[in-house]
């Protein structure tokens, strides 16, 4: 009986054209783009808030985050559902190309120069005849563990406190569905 090789299961996606990937396990939903609230005082990397089960939920824009060319989010940008550090956090991407199965042995060091503030954490290949701008390329793997420092961190969720607070006094219906949360 011969072993089998371990493998883990990434989203690759893209952001300004670059070919990203996420564990999939990371992922807790895919999100269709809903109205976001966009308070004034919210950093430039915030792309806005919406409700999502009783809570506020930022929307970080990659592009900005990782200093790549800005990209508006079109019309059906998809979302990815997160959690950073215990709090739900969403993370736009221009498209999703796949979830595959990447053997564990194929991962290799991510490229120094796309640190992204330390989150780039591997390159793994992707592609296939319909696997995106790349077909045969790679993807950095990212963890979204480290996609923010810690002060940053603070500061996201001090402003995410703020809008639960400021949801559940407005009564604002979840994006999901459209009711009140209760």
């Amino acid at each position: 009986m011969a072993a089998t090789a371990s493998a883990t299961r990434y989203v690759i996606f893209s952001v300004s054209g670059r070919a990203l990937a996420l564990p999939a396990e990371s992922v807790r939903r895919f999100l269709p783009l809903p109205r976001l609230d966009r308070p004034p005082a919210a950093p430039a990397v915030v792309a806005g808030l919406f409700r999502y089960q009783g809570r506020a939920v930022p929307v970080l824009r990659l592009d900005l985050l990782f200093g790549f060319e800005a990209t508006p989010p079109e019309l059906y940008a998809p979302l990815f559902l997160t959690d950073w550090d215990g709090r739900p956090l969403a993370l736009l991407a221009d498209r999703v190309f796949n979830i595959l199965p990447v053997p564990d042995a194929e991962r290799t060091a991510a490229d120094p120069t796309l640190s992204f503030n330390g989150c780039a954490v591997a390159t793994i290949p992707h592609g296939g005849p319909h696997g995106g701008p790349h077909d045969g390329g790679t993807a950095t793997v990212i963890d979204p563990a480290r996609l923010l420092t810690e002060a940053e961190g603070r500061l996201l969720a001090a402003f995410q406190a703020m809008a639960d607070e400021r949801l559940a006094r407005l009564g604002a219906p979840d994006s999901e569905t459209g009711e009140e949360a209760r």
